[in-house]
C-alpha cells in the first residue's frame, strides 16, 4: 500500500479536527442537539443538487442507517457521556469504535491481522492520555460512551456496505446528513429547541462552512478512502484526530501542551503505524 493512499483519511482527519475545534463557539451559545441539527441541514442544503446530478440506489438504504447510528444517535449519546464523565471518561470508552469497526470489517471480506487490533487499542491509550482531566466515572457516563462506541462502529460499517452496494461517495455524504437531521429536527422540536432563531442567528457564521467541510467533503473522503483502503485501515488512520484537534488547539487557543498529551501523540502516531505492518 502506498503512503498517498492514506491521503483520503489523513484529510479526513484533518478536516474533523478542525470542525471539532470550531463548534465549541457555537455549543456555548446554543443547545448542542441545536448545534448537531444545524451541522445536517446546511450539509443536506449543499449536497442536494450534486446528489440529484449523481442519483442514488440501494445502496443509501445503508447509507441512511450509517446516518441514524453515527450522527443522530451516536454523536448525541458521546455529547450526553461527556456531560455525565467528563472528556477524559467518554473519549477514549468511545473510541473503542475504531477496534470494534476492526473486526467488523472482516465480516465484510477485510484481513484482520494483530497489528491493526493493537493499533485500535493503542489509539484509545493514546486519546485517553490526550483527554486526561479531573472528573468523575459514572455508570450513565460510561453506558452512554460504550453505546456511542457500537453506534460509531456500525455506522462507519455501514459506509462499507453502502460502497460495496456502488453509492457515490458524495451520496453517502448526502443520505446520512438526510436522515440524521430529519431525526434530530424532530427531537429538537419535541424539546421545543428554538430553530429558527439559531438558523438565522448563525446562516451568515462560519457554521455553514464548516458543517459542509465536516459532513460533506470529510465523509466524502472517508467513504473514498474505505473504497480505497478498506475500512479497517481508514478508521485507523483517521484515528489520529483527536491529536490533530490538540494540535490546533494550541496554536488557536493557546492551550497547553502537557507531559501526558504529548506521550498521547506519540502513542496515537505509533499506533497508525503499527497498522501498516504486514
Amino acid at each position: 500500500m502506498l503512503i498517498i493512499d492514506t491521503a483520503p483519511a489523513l484529510s479526513t482527519a484533518f478536516i474533523w479536527a478542525w470542525a471539532s475545534v470550531t463548534y465549541k463557539d457555537y455549543m456555548r451559545r446554543l443547545s448542542p442537539l441545536t448545534v448537531n441539527f444545524l451541522r445536517m441541514l446546511y450539509t443536506t442544503a449543499a449536497l442536494t443538487i450534486p446528489v440529484v446530478l449523481i442519483g442514488l440506489n440501494i445502496g443509501a438504504i445503508w447509507g441512511s442507517l450509517s446516518g441514524l447510528l453515527s450522527l443522530a444517535v451516536g454523536d448525541s449519546m458521546y455529547l450526553m457521556a461527556i456531560n455525565y464523565s467528563g472528556v477524559s471518561v467518554a473519549a477514549p470508552i468511545s473510541y473503542s469504535y475504531i477496534p470494534l469497526s476492526v473486526l467488523m470489517a472482516t465480516l465484510l471480506g477485510e484481513p484482520l491481522t494483530i497489528f491493526k487490533v493493537t493499533s485500535g487499542l493503542m489509539i484509545m491509550l493514546g486519546v485517553y492520555l490526550l483527554s486526561r482531566e479531573r472528573t468523575r466515572v459514572t455508570l450513565k457516563g460510561v453506558t452512554l460512551a460504550l453505546g456511542t462506541a457500537v453506534a460509531w462502529a456500525v455506522g462507519q460499517t455501514m459506509i462499507k456496505v453502502a460502497d460495496v452496494n456502488g453509492l457515490n461517495p458524495v451520496s453517502v455524504a448526502f443520505v446520512r446528513v438526510a436522515t440524521a437531521g430529519l431525526v434530530l429536527l424532530m427531537v429538537n422540536h419535541v424539546i421545543h429547541n428554538d430553530l429558527t432563531t439559531a438558523i438565522k442567528t448563525t446562516l451568515y457564521t462560519r457554521l455553514p462552512l464548516v458543517a459542509i467541510l465536516d459532513l460533506g467533503i470529510g465523509v466524502a473522503l472517508f467513504a473514498y478512502s474505505v473504497d480505497l483502503i478498506g475500512l479497517g485501515f481508514t478508521v485507523i488512520v483517521t484515528g489520529c484526530m483527536p491529536l490533530v484537534a490538540q494540535l490546533m488547539a494550541k496554536f488557536m487557543s493557546g492551550e497547553k501542551l502537557t507531559a501526558s498529551k504529548l506521550m498521547g501523540a506519540v502513542i496515537i502516531v505509533l499506533a497508525i503505524a503499527t497498522a501498516f505492518i504486514q
